[in-house]
């Protein structure tokens, strides 16, 4: 009697430790092989990361710049219309029909360059790329304070890095990307970065400029011949 008291006081001890034994199989097999992955899919976040505050800095300085080039051609413009006003008596009439044709040309330059920078957007994409690269720096500090992870959970924080990215309506740019790709200690690719992102931001506006002189300017010297 004894003995078979004890050999049932002994099984749910075994039961135990054998659900116990099962489990910790579990949780091997659920971790197993996958902490290589869970660190490749955080670096990838804080590239990502950034590379989405990198297009916020640029689509900043963008807006700016912009925002730089149409005051400066209103400027002119408004430069150009009064000065045809004032010296009106005093200008040779070809002089004064150049540069009423050229302020008018300008107006409707300043017109379609207004459109192009209103639907460039580029203040609020901006914000939602601000917004989305915070976003993933946040998932990304609870992945690394919750490592090791399991195969669920790490498929959670890939459900909801998927979902951070869906709400952001505009992506980053390659050159943002290679920004963030370059090491601090590389200072050769950290310098042609950030020369490709000044390419990317004023280098329109230069072409733009130049153009629009270089026209004037021949314009100009083909009348005063």
């Amino acid at each position: 009697m004894r003995q078979s008291a004890d050999i049932s006081s002994s099984q749910p001890r075994l039961v135990a430790s054998l659900e116990a034994a099962i489990a910790g199989q579990r949780h091997v097999s659920d971790t197993e092989g996958k902490p290589e992955i869970a660190a490749k899919f955080l670096k990838t976040m804080l590239l990502v990361k950034r590379a989405r505050f990198n297009a916020h800095e640029r689509l900043e300085a963008k807006h700016n710049a912009s925002v730089a080039a149409f005051t400066l051609a209103t400027v002119a413009e408004i430069a150009i219309s009064l000065f045809t006003i004032i010296y009106e008596n005093k200008l040779p009439a070809d002089i004064r029909s150049f540069l009423d044709f050229a302020s008018i040309v300008t107006g409707v330059f300043l017109f379609g360059f207004g459109l192009v920078v209103g639907l460039a957007n580029y203040q609020t994409r901006a914000l939602y790329l601000q917004r989305c690269a915070m976003d993933l720096g946040n998932l990304a500090r609870e992945l690394e304070i919750a490592r090791p992870v399991t195969v669920p959970e790490l498929q959670e924080y890939r459900r909801r890095y998927h979902e951070i990215e869906g709400r952001c309506p505009t992506n980053h740019d390659p050159v943002d990307l290679e920004r963030a790709l370059a090491k601090s200690g590389d200072i050769a690719a950290v310098r042609r970065g950030m020369w490709n992102m000044r390419i990317d931001i004023y280098g329109p506006y230069a072409l733009v400029t130049t153009a629009y002189v270089s026209l004037w300017v021949s314009a100009w010297l083909l009348l005063s011949r």
